[in-house]
């Protein structure tokens, strides 16, 4: 997943164009002329090396740990659903700004995340607070203006749903549990992008 990111980066280094405006998502572009794809092409664009760095350290770090207890496959799919996630919220989102074009793989990034946190704290027995705090605060050191922050909420729930499907043990009261620390974190979040 790094390596493809990189080799899309890279492409759009040596020959640069508005790449954004070929695969970001954008509503007018989705459901208006009906470019599908963008729902997973956006998830491969990146705005300058900060921007892919932060996602790539993020990607690599969660994803090697949701990697050795769900295996590859599991761990693809939860990168690829997060980012899905969060191209549909900002979608949602931002259907009334047909000039909005959002790019990047925070969506799955924060997928990954949460999925970490979710495998640490039933597999390791760490404390679920202190993976929530984690993400929250990647969530403000990479929030700035022009940052999507509907991408990355979308990509967190879609994540914690898929990471919960595919992962065997869990008991009915642990999702309950997990279900509503997640609605109180997005519920901050909701209020935090509201002031």
């Amino acid at each position: 997943i790094c390596i493809f990111n990189l080799l899309i980066f890279g492409l759009n280094y040596l020959f640069p164009k508005d790449y954004y405006l070929l695969g970001g998502m954008n509503y007018e572009k989705v459901v208006v002329e009906g470019e599908y794809s963008r729902f997973l092409t956006c998830m491969y664009l990146h705005g300058d090396v900060a921007h892919i760095g932060m996602n790539l350290i993020a990607i690599a770090a969660a994803g090697s740990l949701v990697e050795s207890y769900l295996g590859s496959l599991k761990m693809i799919v939860i990168y690829l659903l997060s980012g899905l996630g969060g191209s549909i919220l900002s979608l949602v989102v931002h259907s009334g700004d047909h000039q909005v074009y959002s790019i990047g793989a925070s969506g799955a990034a924060f997928g990954l995340l949460v999925a970490s946190a979710i495998i640490q704290n039933k597999k390791q027995g760490r404390s679920m607070i202190q993976a929530i705090l984690f993400v929250c605060f990647y969530a403000v050191a990479t929030w700035s203006e022009g940052i999507d922050l509907t991408g990355h909420i979308g990509g967190a729930v879609l994540g914690a749903v898929a990471t919960l499907l595919l992962s065997r043990n869990f008991r009915e009261d642990d999702i309950e549990a997990f279900g509503k620390k997640m609605t109180g974190c997005i519920l901050s979040a909701v209020v935090s992008l509201a002031a």
